[in-house]
């Protein structure tokens, strides 16, 4: 017999669609005693396993970036390091219910934010330029500085509307990975930051949208 339910087609649903089911059918996705944590883990585990196309939707943007998207959306933070969960339990303690509506309010804001981003391949002057940094590319031994990462060709900026989190992708001549998943709260804090691993660049920004 065929398996037609749509929570049980994970290789074909995508998370927005998932979690529209799952705002007015909370028990069937989360058990007959489901709490807060329990759409943690349930989240948690469907992207897990998700491609990244199940992570989008028409325009909205990929459900990767919700949780570093609520630190820049939040004027006050429980840290840093936590998740989306770890933000919102704390504002709502013992409260699942008030938790529930603010993780879809706020997911309502994320749907409708548009994602920008703009580029900047690096010249050879920024990418020798060796300054202590929080991006280990290099390091010394007896004086002398080695290549402990593929160095970028391309560095990648992005931002998504209604927050202030800015997120670096470093890229090689082929467009792969070489570092991903950097992230800050500000865009100050993002140009420090690439100031300290690269000095000044030669080349300008070239915005994508």
């Amino acid at each position: 017999m065929q398996i037609s339910s749509l929570h049980m087609q994970t290789n074909q649903t995508n998370i927005y669609q998932l979690l529209d089911h799952l705002r007015v059918r909370k028990a069937m996705y989360l058990g007959n005693d489901y709490n807060f944590k329990s759409l943690d883990n349930f989240i948690g585990g469907f992207t897990m396993a998700a491609s990244d196309e199940q992570l989008q939707l028409n325009d909205y943007p990929n459900f990767s970036y919700f949780s570093t998207w609520l630190l820049g959306h939040l004027q006050a933070h429980f840290g840093l390091s936590g998740g989306w969960y770890w933000q919102i339990t704390n504002r709502n303690p013992n409260n699942d219910e008030n938790a529930f509506e603010k993780f879809f309010s706020f997911l309502e804001v994320f749907k409708t934010s548009k994602t920008h981003s703009k580029s900047i391949n690096v010249d050879k002057d920024a990418i020798e330029f060796n300054k202590t940094s929080n991006i280990k590319r290099f390091e010394t031994t007896e004086g002398e500085s080695f290549s402990v990462e593929e160095k970028p060709f391309k560095i990648i900026w992005t931002t998504i509307d209604n927050s202030t989190t800015v997120w670096l992708d470093y890229l090689d001549q082929n467009g792969n990975a070489t570092f991903s998943g950097l992230w800050t709260i500000s865009a100050d804090e993002a140009s420090k930051n690439l100031a300290n691993e690269f000095g000044s660049f030669k080349n300008n920004w070239k915005n994508h949208n």
